[in-house]
């Protein structure tokens, strides 16, 4: 039988009760510790050493590190590889974008004759204009409903050139799409913003875009986060965001910036190689709870990261938003942005086999580094 919250979820109780509960076994059935060592007990390290003899000295013996973590609540593993971690020296050259300018179907003399429009049962008048953002179908869906939000009239910025308002007008048009998408088809229930920037990130198209995902049904990773969510509140009588979050801000070691009640963190298990960044929108269970004030914290604190991300020569990420639209009760709106790079001389993959072939990412800078990294460019 449906657990009643649940009213728009496909799984049942029994599904969401034994969901991966090997993985959290030992955290169960705990009731009334202290959130901080409830949360912990999440994280896991362990340090491992490899010896070599190296070329570099002689072929002296070299001990190096390798840290192995996971979180038992996300189902996340990474290999902290310190050793490996440099700032790299330079950004992407800019002047390589422009030949791909003249093609671009969001640039502004090209968008209205080379994107599509949305049937007009959907979207009255075909596409969506908020400001300086335009909503328009996804030509390659990987949905029923995807859609693209084209942001700035210019064809390239450069992470530190996003300002709160582009973001935010982006966003104000990504609601209007999800709104029209909820009027069209009452079923679906959950929606992410994702946005994959330049190349390194998957990015197809050098101009600024979101993209935009409504489903009657969460993706993989969301339906792990709603499940883990609901078992944590089952089991601890507790909110586990609330308790990650007074954790963290206590901890400080990956705590970032607050902005407004939009928390940005260093998550403790990565899923990048240049690490992760986590914003918590605090007691926020479903989008429409996100309102305007909301958004304009989001997206000047999201402008911070951006800008902090280009200092440290970062100019490509990988942004998922995720929010359900009904409630569920014990999830939390968050976003997750993971900077990503072509490795140099060579423009290799940040992605390996260990990622691919393990699910396992290897990142070469910490999670506490990275957030003191950010907090000092901030």
């Amino acid at each position: 039988m449906a657990f009643p919250v649940f009213t728009n979820m496909w799984f049942t109780l029994d599904r969401v009760r034994c969901y991966n509960s090997r993985r959290y076994q030992h955290v169960t059935n705990r009731f009334h510790v202290d959130e901080g060592d409830e949360v912990e007990r999440y994280f896991n390290k362990e340090v491992q050493e490899a010896s070599i003899l190296d070329p570099a000295d002689g072929f002296q013996e070299k001990v190096i590190e390798i840290e192995v973590r996971s979180d038992l609540f996300t189902g996340s593993k990474a290999r902290v590889l310190t050793h490996r971690w440099r700032i790299p020296k330079d950004l992407p050259d800019s002047s390589t974008f422009s030949p791909s300018e003249k093609k671009c179907p969001f640039c502004s003399e090209n968008r209205e004759i080379s994107t599509p429009k949305f049937p007009d049962s959907m979207v009255p008048g075909g596409r969506i204009r908020q400001g300086r953002a335009t909503v328009v179908p996804n030509a390659f869906p990987y949905s029923r409903y995807n859609a693209v939000v084209i942001l700035s009239e210019d064809h390239f910025l450069p992470l530190d050139k996003f300002t709160p308002d582009i973001l935010y007008e982006g966003f104000q048009a990504a609601l209007s799409y999800i709104n029209q998408i909820r009027q069209f088809d009452d079923k679906v229930a959950y929606a992410s913003i994702n946005w994959n920037y330049m190349p390194p990130a998957g990015g197809g198209i050098i101009h600024p875009h979101f993209q935009i995902v409504v489903d009657k049904h969460p993706t993989r990773f969301h339906q792990r986060l709603v499940a883990e969510s609901l078992e944590y509140h089952m089991t601890q009588e507790k909110n586990y965001w609330a308790d990650l979050l007074s954790f963290e801000e206590k901890k400080k070691e990956r705590f970032i910036l607050r902005s407004g009640h939009i928390v940005f963190l260093a998550t403790y298990c990565p899923q990048g190689m240049l690490g992760e960044v986590l914003a918590l929108f605090e007691k926020v269970r479903t989008l429409d709870e996100v309102g305007k004030e909301g958004w304009k914290c989001f997206s000047e604190g999201l402008c911070s990261i951006l800008s902090s991300f280009h200092q440290m020569h970062f100019d490509s990420l990988n942004m998922t938003l995720l929010a359900n639209i009904d409630n569920s009760g014990h999830f939390w709106t968050q976003a997750r942005l993971i900077p990503r790079m072509s490795i140099p001389p060579l423009g290799i993959s940040d992605v390996n086999y260990f990622e691919k072939g393990h699910d396992e990412v290897i990142t070469v800078i910490s999670p506490e580094e990275l957030a003191e990294n950010i907090r000092a460019l901030l």
